[in-house]
């Protein structure tokens, strides 16, 4: 009799433990955050090692990991497997939307892989995926940060990624997620080389041989990108960021990417050689220049390009280039 009144004890101790935890009653369970080492403030540089953190306290009510969106689980990366992964150079992946133009615009989800190099999108996130896209991560690529307007017009969050050829304009539900894609991928863009131009480089060549006359036009003779020319230019003689809309202050006056402006210029330029009244064109280039400082130099170099070794220095076109350099130095 008495260890049948044990057993029953027991069994009752054991109903009762199981009805406070389906009531309310806490207990140990495995929690998943979203940390990055040290936990820095976000400011575009914090690094994108995302771990898991070890089991804390909550309420049998609190979502599971099977509950969270598929797209923050991918972010979830375990530090002690990373030697397991199939892709250790990864340094962020996961589920994004991303904007194509099919006849209209529409969203289709791929499968993102942000490594030290480049920004990949495959059609799953299976091993044998095919790669869809990539784009090669350099100094010169720029990045636009999730905005409310947009949140409040599609209901996504967006994060836009300007490179040489393409721009990617990714999508996600929430906004966690895109600041942290947004500071992943401005940490890698930081962490390239600088980018130089063939002018930069040449620049530098005759600042080392500026005592030396013979280098220094041996450089000019057999460098056609220093000389006067009647073609046109394709890109900037120095390096702007792809996409760069650090003036949109100005967009007020019709500024496109600096890139874009730097050749519209120089177009300009050209133009004052066969214009009738130069005066327009002249006031058009310095306006461009007080607008968009960056551009300074660049036209500077422009000028200079276009004022050595002209075929005759004795014409009127000629003139309006100096005429135009004597402005810049004065203002």
């Amino acid at each position: 009799m008495p260890l049948q009144g044990f057993c029953w004890l027991l069994c009752c101790r054991q109903g009762f433990k199981l009805l406070g935890r389906d009531y309310g009653e806490k207990e140990e369970e495995e929690s998943f955050e979203l940390r990055t080492k040290d936990e820095p403030a976000c400011n575009g540089r914090g690094p994108p090692e995302v771990t898991l953190t070890q089991p804390t306290p909550c309420t049998a009510n609190g979502p599971s990991l099977s509950e969270m969106p598929e797209e923050m689980r991918s972010l979830i990366i375990e530090k002690s497997k990373i030697g397991l992964e199939e892709d250790p150079e990864a340094v962020v992946k996961g589920w994004l939307y991303r904007e194509v133009q099919e006849g209209w615009v529409r969203k289709r989800r791929h499968w993102f892989v942000l490594t030290q190099d480049s920004l990949d999108y495959y059609t799953s996130n299976d091993k044998t995926a095919k790669r869809l896209g990539t784009m090669v991560l350099t100094s010169l690529c720029s990045i636009i940060w999730p905005d409310k307007q947009t949140y409040k017009e599609t209901g996504y969050w967006s994060i836009i990624v300007y490179g040489r050829k393409h721009c990617y304009r990714l999508y996600t539900k929430h906004f966690n997620e895109a600041v942290h894609w947004a500071c992943a991928i401005q940490k890698v863009i930081d962490s390239r080389a600088p980018v130089e131009t063939p002018t930069q480089l040449l620049i530098r060549d005759i600042e080392e041989n500026k005592f030396d006359p013979e280098v220094v036009e041996h450089i000019y003779k057999h460098n056609p990108i220093l000389m006067y020319t009647q073609s046109p230019l394709y890109a900037p003689l120095l390096p702007f960021s792809y996409g760069s809309l650090d003036h949109t202050f100005h967009n007020g006056k019709g500024y496109t990417t600096l890139r874009d402006e730097a050749v519209k210029v120089f177009n300009s330029l050209q133009q004052l050689e066969s214009t009738q009244d130069p005066v327009p064109l002249i006031q058009g280039v310095l306006q461009t220049c007080l607008d968009l400082r960056p551009l300074r130099d660049e036209v500077y170099c422009q000028l200079v390009k276009q004022t050595s070794g002209t075929p005759s220095t004795n014409t009127a076109a000629h003139l309006r280039y100096w005429q135009l350099l004597t402005c810049m130095s004065c203002t």
